[in-house]
């Protein structure tokens, strides 16, 4: 039963949904179904213990199949690399062109280098794919047009600490990178070996400094990256020559590619460094053409002279920028006393590049500085280190406009915390007050670190001049809007002035580029508060019923005589009575207080170019009430009250119009002609003061409306 089932099973066209069907059609009842299942499960019993046996019996020729094929793998892979090698040489002898008469049409040949460029090219990309086919993870690599491997080989690496040995890697050194990749093992396998990929870094970033044979650390070099340091140790001098020199080349050729007209200039500037030599050297010959056979012994240069260049990596790398300038200066004049030779040529070369290179890194230290979001906590005294560096390496002009960005972008940190709350002025004032007092920290240390720099003053002045415009051009934006009234400009404009004369101890006056760039929104401010005081005189006008003044009581007397004082007017003895009334009408009182306010806050804010606005001004306002005056006077209707308005038009003469004069005489050194005319217009009966004066402190009234 179990062979015939066997059988059903093994057959092609076996149809298991079929089978079952006709099982169940020919059993009776689930006991002989259940018989049927046991069955089969016998039969798959069997069939899986029979092929474990022919497993265990077939081992070995399992193993020594997979062994074989291993081998063929190596085969096929030594194979490929003869053909890749085959199809260069190839490629290389066609394309080479001898010199002489030229076979062929020239289209012809052009079509022939093209096809040999492209050649090249695809030739390069399966190089590269095949040197990676090995690496794991690295197979995007090889997707970069242009890569080519320069240099690879295995390196064992050490405890950049301790020296001791970690592991061996291996090491692919192309024209834009360095990769370091790990040994896999492939259990006694035969084949090429296998890598996986460790870290790849980028040649703009990467330092490779040569390591002093001390101790067991022999024949090694260190790789410098950011945050990452690690020492490799070659097998023999030869290769760890060969490492350094093409790392080297690949970096000079990496920043070549980069900045082509940096490098001509460095090419050009280091051509003419060796010419100089060349030139004292054909001079000093007795011969031309001919060779000497006696040489001059030259005494070869010291050992720290000849590891220099991989001293000066290493110190630029480790940020330790005061001994890279020291072991550079000393270099140079080592270079500067020493005869000329192949190898100290070399040398100067190496130095010269070595210099640039600190002065690059420099620079970019400063420009990150100036870059930085947050500039808090000393960043000019940090980069006050790394500019004393660059002027003692003779680039105090590249010094001083980087300090001067960094400056700026400080200045600019520091306004921005400023928040503003509470009145306009209080944040005007404190604005202001940081502004300048940032201006006069980074003067005084400017002037500190340039000291022997004096062709450097310019851009400080150039700087600070910009610094004031940006804060006026901020401040005009707050301040100059019709909420913000004339007196409270006026305070913060003497507040930017007085801020604005410290600079003059440090030797420049920004005084009057300050007036000039607030002399525009102050003057349309100064005429939009004289238009609308002439409004509020004309309201005034126009409600004065010419009345005496009622103050009320003594307390009320002597606040408005000490008001009086501090806006620098009086009040005669004559405009007072023994009753707490007063001559002067609530009209008069109200213009005093007005113009004499005006008055102080014009001249506090005058200069040369504003005069004309504050006299029109002046005059405008005065001549109001002026005419006001001048009409009452002349107005038969006031005939009752014409000792009142006399009284009162003597006070605007005598009092507030006099003190206007002095006033403007001793803030401009010259007489107030127009104001004194509006003075010379009010004429009153001058003993009319008098008469009064001599009745008595008691004013008496015919008019029963006054009591």
């Amino acid at each position: 039963m179990a062979n015939s089932l066997a059988k059903v099973f093994a057959t092609e066209d076996f149809n298991p949904e079929k089978f079952v069907k006709e099982l169940g059609a020919q059993c009776v009842g689930a006991d002989e179904l259940r018989q049927q299942r046991a069955k089969i499960q016998e039969l798959a019993n069997n069939t899986s213990a029979q092929l474990k046996r022919n497993v265990y019996q077939n081992y070995t020729q399992f193993i020594e199949t997979a062994k074989e094929i291993s081998h063929l793998e190596s085969e096929m892979y030594q194979l490929s690399q003869l053909l890749s090698e085959q199809r260069s040489l190839l490629s290389t002898l066609g394309s080479t062109r001898t010199t002489g008469v030229t076979f062929g049409d020239s289209s012809e040949s052009q079509l022939e280098d093209a096809n040999d460029s492209t050649a090249k090219e695809e030739e390069q990309k399966q190089k590269l794919a095949q040197l990676l086919e090995n690496v794991e993870g690295a197979t995007s690599l090889a997707e970069t047009c242009g890569r080519t491997c320069l240099h690879e080989g295995s390196l064992l690496e050490l405890d950049p600490v301790e020296g001791t040995p970690l592991k061996r890697v291996h090491a692919y050194l192309f024209n834009d990178i360095l990769m370091i990749a790990s040994w896999l093992a492939n259990g006694n396998r035969r084949g090429p070996p296998r890598y996986k990929m460790q870290a790849a870094y980028n040649l703009e970033s990467l330092a490779i400094v040569n390591v002093r044979d001390l101790g067991t650390v022999k024949l090694a070099f260190k790789l410098l990256a950011f945050s990452d340091t690690r020492v490799f140790q070659c097998a023999t001098a030869t290769s760890k020559k060969e490492w350094l020199d093409k790392c080297e080349q690949a970096k000079r050729t990496k920043s070549t590619e980069d900045n082509p007209k940096e490098a001509a200039e460095n090419e050009k500037r280091s051509k003419e460094e060796r010419a100089i030599p060349s030139r004292s050297t054909s001079l000093d010959s007795n011969t031309l053409g001919v060779d000497d056979e006696d040489t001059e012994y030259h005494e070869p240069p010291p050992e720290w002279m000849l590891e220099v260049a991989e001293d000066l990596d290493s110190c630029i790398a480790q940020r330790h920028f005061e001994e890279a300038y020291g072991l550079l200066e000393k270099a140079k004049a080592y270079l500067k006393d020493a005869q000329s030779t192949p190898l100290l040529l070399e040398i100067r070369s190496k130095v010269n590049d070595r210099g640039r290179s600190l002065v690059d890194v420099l620079t970019k230290e400063l420009e990150s500085s100036a870059e930085a979001k947050s500039l808090q906590g000393g960043g000019l005294r940090s980069a006050r280190r790394v500019v004393k560096l660059l002027i003692q390496l003779n680039r105090s002009a590249q010094a001083c406009q980087l300090y001067l960005r960094l400056c700026g972008a400080v200045s600019k940190a520091r306004l921005k915390r400023v928040k503003r709350e509470g009145a306009t002025a209080a944040y005007a004032k404190q604005l202001g007050a940081i502004a300048f007092s940032n201006i006069v920290e980074i003067t005084k240390e400017f002037l500190k670190i340039f000291s022997r720099s004096t062709n450097c003053t310019s851009g400080l002045v150039v700087w600070c001049s910009q610094e004031i415009k940006h804060l006026t051009t901020h401040l005009t934006k707050q301040l100059f809007v019709p909420q913000v009234s004339l007196n409270t400009l006026v305070e913060c404009v003497v507040c930017f002035r007085s801020h604005c004369d410290q600079l003059t101890q440090l030797g420049m006056d920004f005084r009057y580029q300050l007036d000039g760039q607030l002399r525009s929104p102050l003057a349309k401010a100064i005429q939009d508060t004289g238009e609308r005081y002439v409004e509020m005189v004309k309201k005034h006008i126009a409600e004065d019923t010419w009345r005496p003044t009622n103050l009320e009581s003594w307390k009320n007397v002597e606040k408005l005589l000490s008001e009086f004082e501090v806006l620098g007017i009086t009040v005669p003895s004559f405009c007072l009575t023994n009753d707490r009334w007063t001559v002067l009408t609530d009209n008069t009182l109200t213009f005093s207080r007005l113009y004499a306010s005006l008055l102080e806050d014009c001249l506090s804010v005058a200069t040369p170019e504003l005069m004309a606005t504050i006299d029109a001004v002046l005059v405008s306002v005065m001549r109001t009430q002026v005419q006001h005056i001048i009409a009452s006077l002349a107005n038969p209707r006031l005939k009752l009250e014409k000792q009142l308005v006399h009284d009162n038009a003597s006070y605007i003469r005598d009092v507030v119009i006099t003190r206007g004069l002095e006033l403007y005489e001793s803030t401009t050194n010259r007489a107030f002609k127009k104001l004194l005319a509006l003075k010379e217009e009010i004429v009153v009966d001058s003993s009319s003061p008098t008469k009064r004066k001599s009745a008595g402190k008691t004013a008496k009234y015919f008019a029963t409306e006054y009591i």
